[in-house]
C-alpha cells in the first residue's frame, strides 16, 4: 500500500483541508439534521395537499412520488441545490487543486522532487478525495439520524438503507473527484479543472431535473450521474445495485484517464 499511497503527502493533505472539511460536515450535519425536524412539523399536514391536486405532478414527480414521508423529507434534502452544493464542493474543488493548483503556485515540481512517484502522487491524492467524500457523507447521514432521534421518528428509518445511501452517495462524489482530478492532471492552470469539473456538475443536473420534468428529454437522465443516486428509492427499499456498478465504472474510467495522462506530460518550469 506504501508504494502505491505516499503516507507523508496523505497526511499533509489531509492537514491542508482539515478546517475547510470540519465547516463543511459541520453544515452537512445541520443540513441534513433539519429535514426530519420539516417531516416532523409540516409532513403530516403538508401531505392532506396531495388529496387536493395544488401540488403540480411535475413537481411532485422532481421531488418524489412519496415527498411528504420521511424517506421522502430525507430523499428531498439530499438532491436539493444546498444538499448537492454542500456535498459535490469537496471532490470538485480539492481535486482541481490537488495537481493544476500545485502547478499554478510552482510547488507541484518541490513535491514531485521527493521519493515519490507520479502515479503514487496521484493515487494518494485519489485516497484523500474518497476519504473526504466519506466524511461529509457520514456527518449528512449523522445529522439525518440525529434529526430523527430529536423528533421521535426513527421508526420510519431503516439502517440498511441509510448504510445503502451513504455508500451510492460516496461513489457518486468520488467519481465527480476522480473527473476532477483527471482534468487536474491535465492542465498547467486552475481555471480549466475547475470549469470542467462544474461543467459536468450542472450539465448532468441539468438533464436529471429536465428528463424528470419532461418525459420526451427522459433519456437525457441516464447521461446524468445524478441519476445514479435515488435516494427516495434507496430509503423506500428499491435501491439498486446497477447504480453502484455505474458510478464505480465512472471513477475507475477518470482514474484510469488520470494514471495514463499524468505520468506522461512533460513538466517545465512553471511559467
Amino acid at each position: 500500500m506504501t508504494r502505491l499511497v505516499s503516507l507523508p503527502l496523505l497526511r499533509r493533505t489531509w492537514r491542508a483541508q482539515r478546517t475547510r472539511l470540519a465547516i463543511v460536515a459541520l453544515a452537512l450535519v445541520i443540513w441534513s439534521f433539519l429535514m426530519p425536524v420539516i417531516f416532523a412539523t409540516f409532513g403530516r399536514e403538508f401531505a392532506v395537499l396531495l388529496d387536493t391536486n395544488i401540488i403540480p405532478k411535475p413537481f411532485l414527480r422532481l421531488m418524489g412520488a412519496d415527498p411528504f414521508s420521511l424517506a421522502g423529507a430525507v430523499a428531498l434534502g439530499w438532491v436539493h441545490p444546498i444538499g448537492i452544493g454542500l456535498q459535490v464542493i469537496f471532490p470538485l474543488g480539492v481535486g482541481a487543486l490537488a495537481i493544476a493548483g500545485e502547478r499554478q503556485r510552482g510547488t507541484l515540481e518541490v513535491l514531485l522532487s521527493r521519493p515519490v512517484s507520479r502515479r503514487a502522487f496521484y493515487l494518494t491524492c485519489l485516497v484523500a478525495l474518497v476519504g473526504f467524500a466519506a466524511v461529509t457523507t457520514l456527518a449528512a447521514v449523522a445529522g439525518t439520524v440525529l434529526g430523527a432521534v430529536a423528533n421521535g421518528v426513527t421508526s420510519d428509518l431503516d439502517g440498511s438503507e441509510l448504510a445503502f445511501l451513504g455508500i451510492n452517495t460516496v461513489l457518486l462524489l468520488a467519481a465527480f473527484g476522480a473527473v476532477s482530478l483527471a482534468a487536474s492532471a491535465s492542465f498547467d492552470r486552475l481555471g480549466p479543472p475547475l470549469t470542467i469539473g462544474i461543467a459536468v456538475l450542472i450539465v448532468g443536473y441539468l438533464f436529471e431535473v429536465l428528463g424528470t420534468l419532461w418525459p420526451d428529454a427522459a433519456f437525457l437522465q441516464r447521461w446524468s450521474p445524478f441519476h445514479y443516486l435515488r435516494p427516495l428509492e434507496i430509503l423506500s427499499g428499491r435501491g439498486d445495485t446497477t447504480d453502484l456498478v455505474v458510478l464505480a465504472g465512472i471513477f475507475l474510467a477518470a482514474t484510469a484517464y488520470g494514471l495514463w495522462r499524468f505520468p506522461r506530460r512533460d513538466l517545465a518550469a512553471p511559467t
